[in-house]
């Protein structure tokens, strides 16, 4: 199919089209429980093995995956990265994830689809000014103005 897309494209356009950096490509998404989540699995480890530092988590890729609600986003066939939401002690939901570089556009689509799957507040501490210009574009707002600690209000009552 890519083959044959990039002939007739040629054909079309004079020049080649590369699929995977076109607007309005498939967000699929995968959970591990899914057939399509083994694909891209060992390749996601190995993202977040090396961002690990970078998220400060330091639970294992097993844990993550296994203990919180784990969403792996790709575009058409390329991983983009993942999004997980835990709930932490005090009760509040929290969200962490890691992504490719260079693929900004797509991680604020995964963000803000992620997003919408839940009814209550969410909340993200940005660990860069990368993922705090993500959630800042994404709705979410610094808890009292000030810190790390991002907020995305549901104004659910």
């Amino acid at each position: 199919m890519y083959i044959f897309y990039n002939i007739f494209s040629y054909i079309a356009t004079g020049k080649f089209v590369d699929l995977h950096r076109r607007k309005g490509c498939m967000i699929k998404v995968f959970i591990p429980s899914d057939s399509g989540f083994k694909f891209f699995e060992p390749e996601c480890r190995a993202l977040y093995q090396r961002l690990q530092g970078k998220i400060c988590d330091s639970n294992s890729f097993d844990f993550i995956r296994d203990n919180t609600f784990f969403y792996l986003f790709t575009d058409d066939d390329l991983l983009i990265g993942a999004i997980y939401y835990f709930v932490d002690s005090d009760g509040k939901l929290f969200l962490n994830g890691f992504a490719k570089r260079k693929m900004f556009e797509q991680k604020l689509r995964c963000l803000k689809l992620s997003t919408r799957w839940f009814d209550c507040d969410i909340y993200a501490q940005a660990q860069n000014r990368a993922s705090a210009l993500c959630l800042i574009k994404c709705g979410f707002k610094l808890v009292n103005g000030v810190g790390s600690v991002y907020v995305l209000r549901k104004n659910i009552r």
